[in-house]
């Protein structure tokens, strides 16, 4: 009779522990597709900055050649729209990015790793309160 109780716990500890395997597997998937994409948007990001900034350094080289100067307010510069729109790009991939690393920090920061730590500190805080409570009980 315990040889199949014993069969029958190891094969539920046998599937707990293909469960807890496959959670893993998909969690090491998701952490390098999550990478990937991470790289990819960082280099993205930089290009965008660098057009950014050749759009700036072309249009202070034009300001400084043009001899008839014009109203600072003027919208008529063609770059300016192309900047607006490379700014907005640039804030898109600056939140994915956010959203990326906001995703890969918190599955790593999870209540499971902190709960045998946790219930530590309270059982040994409880038990130095209790002592504490005590030695001054038998001070006075």
């Amino acid at each position: 009779m315990t040889e199949i109780s014993d069969w029958s716990d190891i094969e539920a500890q046998l599937q707990e522990t293909k469960g807890l395997l496959e959670e893993i597997e998909q969690r090491f998937h998701q952490v390098r597709r999550d990478s990937l994409k991470q790289n990819e948007l960082r280099s993205q990001k930089e290009q965008i900055r660098e057009q950014i900034q050749d759009i700036s350094s072309d249009r202070l080289a034009s300001n400084k050649n043009q001899k008839i100067r014009r109203k600072p307010n003027s919208r008529n510069d063609r770059s300016s729209p192309h900047k607006e729109e490379l700014l907005k790009q640039l804030d898109a991939v600056t939140e994915q990015l956010e959203q990326i690393e906001a995703d890969l920090e918190s599955r790593l920061l999870s209540w499971s790793s902190f709960r045998e730590p946790f219930w530590q500190i309270v059982r040994f805080v409880g038990i130095g309160i209790i002592i504490g409570v005590i030695l001054r009980g038998c001070a006075s």
